[in-house]
């Protein structure tokens, strides 16, 4: 064990060798490491663990420390919905390095801080918790921490081993050691683990090591553990305590700060203070962040940049890595071909009668939605949270994209939801755990292709952290890496065009001069949901046909095609690349043939008619738009005029806070579940800004008007999540259209931080109002001022040849009147200063986003 000297002394080494790579501006690239110790259990408040299976698992958890039943009913631990939580989150964190998170305990009256600093070669870290009683603390509070370590099977035999024991004494004048643990672990060696504090501390009682032994299968289950041992009421003996998860517990009275630390054994002490390693990290991440995310002049002032950053290190937080089996149905009952007419109800009968296959463990790096409530992988969400990834740091963007291919079976598939070992599966209801080889997802992480390339290949910058795929010494290791992620995205394309097809034999009409075999159908269906598209409850046709075709899924075909086809021509692959420009060509046709409906001026879903005809079905919403918001509409597009008005009109997708997923009119609009029936989804609004924002620069005859909207838009959609985090301390899952108030799962921060792709866009222009902390005003209201203005300027005018009639007669009674009606107007319209002129000027001006 070492010496009092050099616990009290634990950083110094660490803060010398960190101080070099910070010189130099980035961390060494030569060694990249994603095998590091990091936040990678997103569920829990603060966990920590290896991304390897079998992994050394820790986390933080605290609770009222009056009494042991005090802890028990108020023990924190998983992330929760409803747990008395003003809001919690990271301020700032990058997965290389560390940072600070937030947590505002209101039930409990307490603010804790966790700052998380790792060394540069990931080998060492530490958490420091500091702990403040909130202002509306009802006297003197006791707070209980305790920091569990587990670890599975241990058996000294196989390099396992974890022992812990109480050491309860003064290192020097400004810390105090508290616990004390070593350990063995096959891919770490041996290890030291500590517990200390600050002697201001006002400890109640002897830190104490309480111990469980738990089935591997359930070693996830910390908070159980622990309540199980308080409530026993089983003493700790002060000597090292046995068992594969122990719990390190502490109780303070006020304000406290506690300090966990790891490090192999053996290896120097390293730095003085959490305190100084963080502000060097706090101010890499400021300047990278500037540089990688500017905000425009649009949302100018320390606040934005602050939401901004929290926007994204919470993305970044939400980073997990997973290892379990999962559940998943492979039996390929002839019932899912769905080919009857009532392919759901059977579908279903056989769903109930098929039994369940348990596979072998996997792991999956991931990027979770929502740290409380989906901490879990989603393959349609991951997608949207690589986006702004990959701009930050594209190597581990590319990691998480390949550990998502891995998960690929030989056919091509890769399961929707991942949820992988009992510790997710405790999240999900049991009728939504298992995973169906014919059912598909949109295939997001295609959207990545083109990025990924276009920083390969230096056309677009990128200003994140150093890569080893952009190594201008080394284009072998580029082209490698693109030449690996090619057939695994191949193989899900052609997978896709397999199982998701539509059926176009002489059993169904299509339109005349549609290409055969370009029209596909989500599996899956039934007459309320389309759980596989991504957008759950949002209308369908009614009931679902097997002869139907899905707009969206088109589009995404047509989308990935058109990825797969820039990586092909630049990996020198000219027949894939003609397969791909065939395919592309095919799908943009029968976009306009199989789904535009001229009278609806839209694009739709078909399906096939009670009397057998080919019929398109109508809900305008986020399907309607698909084309548009996949790049698919060239600027001269015929159908893209139509297209933005439908954008645009107020009466259908455009609300003050961002695009509704359906229109205003449409006959489902709100009902129901109300999930993708009008609400704000940022992930679909950012789409629609960058498309806009790539019309407006790339000319065409929407030019002007693609930029009024595109800057309007975003500054709606910045705007409506600024407001809501300012008010309520997280960002949502999903946005009322009507008053911008957050709704569904909170702390989502997974595609809902991508709006930091479009806070730095410029509009030149068009940049409107600068945010501020009311909504933003709605293209609707300002149509009508303008309306208001010109009628007011024309009754002036009536007025003014009326006086002049009459000026001659009654000269200073008109001058009376005329004054008195010139200040009626000014006051009405709130423009005091104005002048007769500057009125008709802002009467020409376009102010309608619908012109």
């Amino acid at each position: 064990m070492f010496s009092i000297y050099c616990l009290a002394h634990l950083w110094v080494v660490f803060l010398v060798a960190f101080i070099v790579v910070a010189a130099s501006g980035e961390q060494s690239p030569a060694k990249p490491n994603w095998r590091t110790w990091a936040p990678y259990r997103p569920n829990l408040y603060f966990g920590v663990r290896l991304p390897v299976p079998d992994s050394l698992l820790m986390g933080l958890m605290w609770a009222r420390g009056d009494d042991d039943e005090s802890i028990a009913h108020s023990l924190r631990d998983t992330c929760e919905q409803d747990e008395g939580m003003a809001g919690y989150g990271w301020t700032k964190y990058d997965v290389r390095t560390g940072g600070t998170q937030l947590i505002h305990d209101q039930e409990l009256h307490l603010d804790l801080q966790t700052d998380f600093a790792k060394s540069p070669d990931g080998d060492a870290w530490a958490v420091r918790v500091s702990g403040t009683p909130r202002n509306d603390v009802p006297g003197t509070i006791k707070t209980m921490v305790a920091f569990h370590l587990a670890q599975e099977d241990l058996n000294a035999e196989e390099g396992k081993e974890l022992k812990c024991k109480e050491a309860p004494e003064a290192l020097s004048a400004d810390q105090s050691a508290y616990i004390t643990c070593e350990g063995e672990f096959p891919y770490l060696g041996r290890f030291e683990f500590w517990a200390s504090g600050r002697a201001t501390n006002k400890l109640t009682g002897e830190p104490v090591v309480r111990q469980a032994s738990m089935p591997k299968d359930e070693i996830w289950r910390a908070k159980s553990a622990f309540v199980d041992q308080v409530t026993s009421g089983g003493d700790s003996v002060p000597n090292e305590r046995l068992g594969n998860m122990q719990f390190l517990q502490m109780t303070f009275e006020g304000p406290f700060q506690v300090d966990f630390i790891y490090k192999p054994k053996g290896s120097p002490p390293v730095s003085e203070t959490v305190t100084t390693l963080l502000g060097l990290l706090e101010s890499q991440f400021d300047d990278r962040l500037r540089t990688v995310f500017p905000i425009s002049t649009a949302f100018e002032g320390e606040a934005y940049t602050k939401f901004t950053a929290s926007l994204l290190s919470n993305l970044l937080g939400g980073l997990g890595y997973f290892y379990g089996d999962s559940k998943v149905d492979d039996s390929s009952a002839p019932e899912y071909a769905e080919v009857d007419t009532d392919f759901w109800t059977k579908s279903e009968q056989a769903m109930s009668r098929a039994e369940i296959t348990t596979t072998s463990p996997t792991q999956l790096l991931s990027f979770t939605p929502s740290r409380p409530f989906f901490p879990r992988g989603f393959l349609w969400d991951e997608g949207f949270h690589l986006l702004s990834v990959i701009e930050w740091d594209l190597d581990l963007a590319v990691s998480v994209v390949q550990s998502w291919l891995e998960l690929m079976d030989d056919d091509g598939w890769i399961a929707r939801e991942q949820i992988l070992g009992p510790e997710a599966r405790s999240k999900v209801p049991e009728k939504f755990q298992v995973q169906y080889p014919h059912y598909a997802n949109p295939p997001t992480l295609s959207l990545l292709l083109p990025i990924i390339l276009s920083k390969v290949t230096k056309a677009s910058p990128y200003l994140g952290h150093t890569s080893q795929y952009l190594d201008p010494s080394d284009e072998a290791t580029d082209l490698k890496s693109l030449q690996e992620l090619y057939p695994l995205f191949d193989k899900h394309y052609e997978w896709f065009r397999r199982t998701q097809a539509g059926n176009f034999s002489s059993k169904y009409p299509r339109p005349e001069h549609a290409v055969s075999e370009e029209g596909y159908r989500w599996r899956g269906r039934t007459p309320t949901h389309t759980l596989t598209s991504g957008l759950d409850d949002y209308p369908r046709a009614d009931p679902p046909h097997p002869g139907e075709l899905h707009l969206d899924a088109l589009a995404w075909m047509g989308a990935s095609a058109k990825s797969l086809l820039q990586l092909a021509q630049h990996l020198g692959l000219e027949s894939e690349a003609a397969k791909y420009s065939k395919h592309l060509g095919d799908i943009k046709r029968n976009l306009d043939i199989l789904h535009w409906d001229k009278r609806s001026a839209a694009y739709c879903d078909a399906t096939i008619s009670s009397r057998g005809k080919y019929k398109r079905v109508c809900h305008l919403g986020y399907v309607s738009l698909m084309p548009f918001l996949l790049g698919l509409l060239e600027p001269e597009h015929p159908h893209l005029p139509a297209v933005l008005d439908l954008l645009s009109d107020p009466n259908k997708l455009w609300s003050p806070h961002g695009l509704r997923s359906l229109g205003l009119a449409d006959e489902f609009y709100g009902k129901g579940e109300d999930y993708w029936r009008g609400a704000v989804w940022m992930n679909m609004n950012v789409l629609a800004v960058q498309q806009l924002h790539a019309l407006a620069v790339t000319g065409g005859p929407e030019k002007i008007r693609a930029a009024r909207l595109g800057a309007e838009l975003r500054r709606n959609v910045v705007q409506t999540v600024y407001n809501s985090w300012a008010t309520t301390g997280f960002v949502w899952e999903q946005y009322s259209d009507k008053t911008g108030e957050g709704k569904g799962s909170r702390a989502f921060t997974g595609w809902t931080a991508c709006i930091v792709l479009i806070t730095g866009l410029e509009f030149p222009g068009f940049e409107g109002e600068k945010g501020n902390q009311g909504t933003a005003t709605p293209a609707k209201t300002n149509v009508t001022t303008t309306i208001v203005l010109v009628l007011a300027a024309f009754v002036l005018v009536l007025a003014l040849v009326v006086l002049a009639l009459a000026a001659t007669l009654h000269k200073h009674r008109v001058m009376a009147i005329w004054e008195h009606l010139k200040a009626r107007f000014q006051k009405a319209t709130g423009r005091d200063n104005v002048t007769y002129e500057e009125i008709i000027d802002l009467d020409d001006r376009d102010t309608s986003h619908n012109n």
